[in-house]
């Protein structure tokens, strides 16, 4: 069987190979204490191992090739990192290899010591065509085990998530409520509108918002006109009065509007045109600015979410959902999945990202207590998941399971998933 250098790697990790008689390539007994620290950046794999090789007990790096040679061909010769290696693990060894100083390292090949069930079970992975590698064998385990790695899937989604808005904080100098400010704008847009949202956002900042904040016809006229949506007459009077208000609060501000023909309307319902969904972002605004602010200090999960709820959007939006053009329908608010998207995909995630930067488990706790909160998300995927007996009863775990397709299933990492991990073991 052809294995590639990560599967030696969790072998080597979790010595799953026979130890019984270990020696070199020299025939010196080899006796592991500690296979050492697993090392993902440059330099040996293994740090700080400690191993017994004939009489003299070692403690240094590990390297690990498929063969011996490509000691050289990764010019490790050259290089005096590598001359903290005290053992070079290899599948095969077909020579030698040396140290900078010419002293040469002992070898040892794992080939022959793999158990032909790990190799038969990481086959089956690897080679699976199934729409997740372990589709067929992940409802033979215990469903205990596998919602304990969902629980670290998620978290690892949640801190993974939380980085991405450190660029973004640097830009506003540590301001959080601003950072936060522009990730609600973008998920706002969702992913057809993500863009002008920011864009939108970007342009109209919070501290010029502030100012008119119990004047909701200025703000509703800031955020249509820097969108693009007042730059010419209207029929109807409430978007003509706004397009009017923003004439003076453009000059009065210096403001640049945005090109209209940046939002997008293709294969959208109605609900979801961004027209709506700004005056709904406007709602939210004149409800409350500076938002996270006051979810910061709200420890009451239902209050949160009560944030969304209810947004006072203007009258006029309850037959439109364009300017000018009148609706036989009526308005049906601001979505419970609308605004559970949004909890979870900026609320939850600045949680976590405050949590993490200021050391606050009790933000931390919060974050996951809010999609913990939140009912599990209903898609294509996750009804696969569910066939397959997982029991989803909130966002944490239906997060979890989207995480563990994206940065596990789709790129076969089995070696570092929890459940490849308890299925190659058998």
């Amino acid at each position: 069987m052809s294995i590639p250098e990560d599967f030696l790697h969790y072998l080597w990790k979790f010595r799953l190979f026979s130890q019984q008689g270990l020696a070199t390539a020299a025939g010196d007994s080899i006796e592991i204490i500690s296979v050492g620290l697993h090392n993902k950046n440059a330099g040996p794999d293994f740090e700080s191992a400690k191993i017994r090789i004939g009489k003299t007990l070692w403690v240094g790096n590990v390297e690990i090739h498929l063969r011996s040679s490509d000691w050289e061909r990764h010019q490790h010769q050259l290089d005096q990192t590598y001359d903290s290696v005290i053992l070079h693990v290899v599948a095969n060894h077909d020579k030698d290899i040396f140290r900078t100083d010419g002293t040469k390292i002992p070898a040892v090949s794992l080939g022959a010591l793999i158990p032909q069930k790990i190799s038969d079970n990481y086959l089956r992975l690897q080679e699976s065509m199934e729409w997740i590698p372990c589709g067929k064998q992940i409802s033979s385990l215990n469903p205990f085990h596998i919602r304990t790695w969902l629980h670290r899937v998620e978290i690892e989604r949640l801190e993974e998530k939380s980085g991405s808005i450190n660029e973004v904080l640097n830009e506003f100098k540590g301001s959080w409520d601003d950072a936060f400010y522009i990730f609600l704008a973008r998920n706002f847009g969702f992913k057809t509108n993500a863009m002008p949202f920011e864009m939108l956002a970007r342009s109209l900042p919070q501290t010029l918002l502030a100012r008119y904040k119990n004047r909701p016809l200025q703000i509703e006229s800031l955020i249509f006109g820097q969108a693009g949506f007042l730059l010419s007459k209207h029929m109807d009077e409430y978007p003509e009065i706004l397009r009017k208000e923003y004439l003076f609060l453009q000059k009065k501000h210096l403001l640049q509007p945005m090109d209209n023909y940046l939002w997008k309307y293709m294969r959208m319902r109605p609900v979801n045109f961004p027209t709506i969904r700004l005056a709904q972002f406007a709602a939210l605004i004149i409800r409350s600015n500076h938002l996270f602010s006051r979810i910061l200090i709200e420890t009451d999960m239902r209050k949160i979410i009560g944030m969304f709820d209810n947004l006072p959007v203007n009258d006029y939006w309850r037959k439109h959902f364009r300017f000018d053009t009148e609706t036989a329908c009526s308005y049906p608010g601001f979505g419970k999945q609308s605004i559970d998207n949004i909890l979870i995909n900026t609320v939850s995630i600045f949680l976590m990202a405050y949590g993490r930067s200021t050391d606050s488990a009790e933000h931390i706790s919060r974050s996951i207590s809010l999609l913990e909160n939140l009912p599990g998300e209903t898609n294509a995927l996750v009804n696969r998941f569910k066939e397959t007996g997982l029991n989803v009863e909130n966002a944490f775990f239906s997060q979890s399971l989207l995480q563990l397709k994206k940065a596990y299933c789709d790129q076969k990492k089995c070696l570092s998933c929890g459940i490849g991990m308890k299925l190659l073991n058998g």
